[in-house]
């Protein structure tokens, strides 16, 4: 079993411990999940810069959003699969941010007829599922955790 309140404050972006059986699941998958979550920070960014100008002011608020939290997504995948339990609450209200931010993003795209792709479809409604079974998870995480300490 893993310390997982450890004192050494080296980070490593690929521990070779969450690889173990022993590994957390729900800290793999959500760490997962915000490692991925970055990169589609960037993308959506990319994508966003393919719509026409003058861009709307829910469209401007996701490009300032999708900027800014990309960095915080990165290193909170990192703290989780380096079992930094500390960063537990602050991932789990950065995706209840996120998941409302990714509500009025899906909506945008609806209301604008963007959702026609299945492919499209899938990416966005399949992002929106992530967060919420990433947040499921670390809330059971914690959950568990809070039993068993009595």
């Amino acid at each position: 079993m893993h310390d997982t309140n450890r004192t050494d404050s080296s980070l490593k972006w690929f521990p070779r411990e969450r690889l173990d059986a022993d590994f957390p699941m729900a800290l793999w998958l959500a760490g997962l999940w915000f490692y991925l979550k970055s990169f589609l920070y960037i993308c959506y960014l990319y994508m966003l810069g393919l719509d026409p100008t003058p861009y709307s002011t829910l469209a401007k608020m996701e490009i300032g959003y999708f900027a800014v939290a990309f960095i915080p997504a990165l290193l909170l995948g990192m703290a989780l699969w380096n079992q930094r339990e500390k960063f537990i609450t602050p991932a789990i209200l950065f995706l209840l941010v996120d998941t409302l931010m990714l509500i009025l993003h899906v909506m945008r795209l609806a209301q604008a007829k963007l959702l026609d792709s299945d492919l499209t479809r899938v990416l966005e409604y399949g992002s929106l599922a992530l967060n919420v079974i990433a947040l499921c998870w670390l809330i059971g995480y914690l959950w568990e955790k809070k039993v068993r300490a009595g």
